[in-house]
């Protein structure tokens, strides 16, 4: 005779069996262990635990070098500054100094000849200067003749390339001077 309580037991125990071993043998539970033992996830973990730590390679902060001047040893050195430089950049100081370059030449010709200026734009556009002008900081004005016909262009000073040269004439004529107008002054050179 079987006894009852052992098959109340057996009956309680086949569901609760039959729900552990489904667990156990579950796709996902498979699928699982699958993953765990797999060869390149074991390879994906050992790159890993190899990687160097990164703190290792910090660099320190970075900064600008301070650059000073020691006194002592360069007293002769003056450092422009902002304003000079612009000062020295501007159209009136180009033509400042092409007027005196001028003045300078004139004076050691020989009679019979003169300096003369040819402008040159860009495109090879040639104009012989007769007055040049400061419009702007980095303007000029080019007055002249192209072939003989009266021209005027505003130019920037960096499109321009000015020609220097001598030029014979007949007699040396004061009217035939090349006219300078720098910062509201007009000079005759």
């Amino acid at each position: 005779m079987e006894d009852p309580i052992k098959k109340a037991l057996e009956s309680i125990n086949s569901p609760i069996q039959k729900a552990i071993e489904a667990i156990e043998n579950s796709p996902i539970q498979k699928a699982l262990e699958a993953i765990e033992n797999n060869p390149m996830q074991k390879a994906l973990e050992a790159i890993e635990k190899s990687r160097p730590n990164m703190e290792q390679f910090r660099l320190p902060e970075l900064r600008m070098p301070e650059f000073r001047i020691p006194e002592h040893q360069f007293p002769d050195i003056k450092i422009p500054t902002q304003e000079e430089v612009n000062k020295y950049q501007s159209a009136g100081v180009l033509m400042r100094r092409l007027a005196d370059s001028i003045v300078q030449w004139r004076n050691q010709l020989p009679s019979g000849q003169r300096p003369a200026i040819l402008a040159i734009l860009n495109g090879g556009i040639q104009i012989k200067v007769e007055r040049l002008a400061e419009e702007s900081f980095h303007g000029i004005r080019i007055e002249g003749k192209i072939a003989d016909n009266p021209c005027m262009i505003l130019a920037h000073q960096s499109t321009v390339q000015l020609l220097c040269y001598i030029e014979k004439v007949e007699e040396d004529d004061n009217q035939t001077r090349i006219g300078f107008l720098i910062g509201g002054k007009e000079q005759q050179v």
